[in-house]
């Protein structure tokens, strides 16, 4: 615990900046960010096969090599409106039924500000050394405390009891990646090969959902416990090349990253706290239709089911019920219920056009598919990450011989997943749309 701790603090400052004081939230492709820089956010999230910054080492270890000494800074603007529409319940509940009160609830909070970091160090005209510091994604929610017909209460007690009976009721996930990176040229400078090592912080709470209690392991480690927060280590290597002087290729693959356990909320994540960071991988291409033109398209895949806290599926918790009660089944157990996500394939495609007197514009397509599937509406009422269609656009202004102005803009159109609620006869509707807005500034030296 004291290691724990001391690790801790040491990043304070860092993840307190990426993070931001207030809370970070992302949800775009599943919860992972469409892409990281401000340049290749414009073009849908593309980098497998084009490096344009800092930032590169986040979509493909090998994107730096070689690249000129920098400094890279940017600051996102992120609106997600997250709501969730409850019917009337088609039957009386019965024994043991946990049926929600009917009606639209809005998720208040909706403006957040994320910024990120990198450098690189130029060795020589083959090898460069640099370190990102970006939002990796996250979820969040903040429900109000709506009246709740349904919930056993004091009648002294203020009549807003909230969604799950506790309360204004929410959930937040904050992942930060800190992406130390080598890469080196070979070949003449056609063939780049890169690696890096992947340091992981998350910041997790959740709130207003106690009365699960009867389903968990730990009743008392199940929700209002505040922030805790967890290390995760893995590992990526990337590469790229260059099939001719006007296309180019690049794959990364990153592992999953193993994360110490949220012991604060050893009651609700699956195996007494466990929450790692998915499994990704991807290749794409680049190619150079005229000296000012380039086209740019990727695929990414994220392996969400892979981890269980994620992945596994509500209806493990029915076999924790009567007849044969599986105690591991419930929540907090080794087999207990996550949000029930499945992988998802992302597709991304941009444009880059440089024109006259130092302007560049861009613009892109980004196409996640909904990890939520329709049985998980329950528990993913806090995490509603159902967006699919990401459209992008940006610009860059050279500013000094050395440096560039940065803006892109990003807009994810409303999707829903509906559903019942597995423990009432109920239908409920999760609902999102997102807006963002980032800025970045370029400085080479």
């Amino acid at each position: 615990m004291r290691g724990k701790r001391l690790r801790r603090t040491v990043v304070t400052a860092i993840t307190g900046l990426v993070l931001g004081l207030s809370g970070v939230a992302g949800a775009t492709n599943g919860y992972f960010k469409q892409g990281y820089g401000t340049q290749n956010k414009a073009m849908g999230g593309v980098g497998m096969a084009l490096s344009q910054d800092a930032f590169a080492s986040g979509t493909n270890a090998a994107g730096i090599a070689g690249m000129e000494s920098r400094l890279d800074v940017a600051l996102a603007w992120f609106r997600p409106e997250r709501k969730v529409d409850i019917g009337s319940l088609a039957s009386p509940p019965g024994e043991g039924a946990f049926p929600l009160p009917p009606g639209r609830v809005q998720s208040d909070r909706e403006d957040f500000f994320i910024p990120s970091f990198g450098f690189v160090h130029q060795i020589d005209a083959d090898r460069s050394w640099g370190l990102a510091i970006l939002a990796n994604g996250g979820l969040n929610t903040d429900y109000p405390a709506v009246a709740n017909p349904f919930c056993e209460q004091d009648p002294q007690a203020p009549a807003d009891t909230g969604l799950f009976c506790g309360g204004s009721a929410g959930f937040n996930l904050d992942q930060l990646l800190i992406i130390p990176t080598y890469a080196q040229r070979f070949a003449d400078g056609r063939l780049r090969l890169g690696l890096s090592p992947v340091l992981g912080y998350q910041r997790f709470k959740t709130k207003g959902i106690a009365a699960f209690g009867a389903f968990s392991t730990a009743p008392e480690e199940l929700s209002d416990q505040g922030s805790d927060t967890a290390f995760a280590y893995g590992l990526q290597v990337g590469v790229q090349a260059d099939l001719s002087p006007s296309v180019s290729v690049g794959a990364n693959y990153r592992s999953r990253l193993r994360s110490e356990k949220l012991d604060d909320y050893r009651g609700l994540l699956v195996n007494g706290g466990t929450f790692d960071i998915p499994e990704t991988f991807g290749f794409g291409m680049a190619v150079d239709i005229t000296p000012r033109v380039t086209i740019a398209a990727d695929y990414e895949r994220i392996n969400y089911s892979g981890v269980d806290a994620i992945g596994n599926p509500f209806e493990n918790l029915l076999a924790a019920l009567p007849p044969a009660p599986d105690p591991q089944a419930r929540l907090g157990g080794a087999r207990g219920p996550g949000f029930g996500w499945r992988d998802i394939d992302v597709w991304k495609l941009g444009v880059q056009i440089a024109g006259p007197s130092g302007w560049t514009w861009r613009a892109g397509y980004n196409r996640g598919q909904n990890p939520v599937p329709s049985s998980e509406v329950l528990f993913n009422i806090l995490a509603p990450a159902v967006v699919k269609d990401h459209y992008t656009a940006g610009f860059s202004k050279t500013l000094t011989a050395q440096s560039d102005l940065h803006v892109s803009a990003m807009i994810a159109p409303s999707n829903s997943v509906r559903g019942d609620n597995p423990l009432a006869d109920q239908p409920i509707r999760i609902q999102m749309r997102q807006y963002a807005l980032e800025v970045g500034y370029s400085y080479r030296y």
